[in-house]
């Protein structure tokens, strides 16, 4: 009897363990993204974008993380800014999208970015 509350409680606890990693482990996806959407206040940050090589679309939203789960990420506003000016200046450009969650559609829940690995030239402001 003790042996099966036992294996019982391992199951539990790796079906647990398991269910947090994919809700909040790190991720990373490449993407061309198409546009950033949000105002911040009273809109939710949101990022548009294409999976490389596909038609799928995915959208990211872009939150602040705080200390749960453990991101640290308090700069939505200057990833938004940077994935609005790589839709402008590279929308053909494949980038890096890092964050975490997973995208379930019947309960609107969208992964949350974290930080855009973009080239430079896309990166930086358009020089007049």
């Amino acid at each position: 009897m003790k042996q099966h509350l036992k294996l019982g409680l391992v199951l539990i606890a790796v079906l647990v363990l398991g269910f947090l990693y994919l809700r909040w482990g790190p991720k990373s996806w490449e993407v061309q993204i198409t546009g950033a959407t949000g105002d911040g206040r009273n809109v939710q940050y949101r990022i548009e974008t294409v999976e490389a090589g596909t038609a799928d679309t995915l959208i990211f939203r872009n939150e602040d993380a705080g200390f749960l789960p453990p991101y640290f990420k308090f700069d939505s506003a200057r990833l938004q800014s940077i994935a609005r000016r790589v839709s402008q200046e590279c929308p053909q450009e494949a980038v890096d999208i890092n964050g975490y969650g997973l995208r379930i559609p019947w309960l609107s829940m969208f992964p949350n970015a974290v930080s855009i690995d973009a080239p430079e030239r896309c990166r930086k402001a358009p020089s007049s």
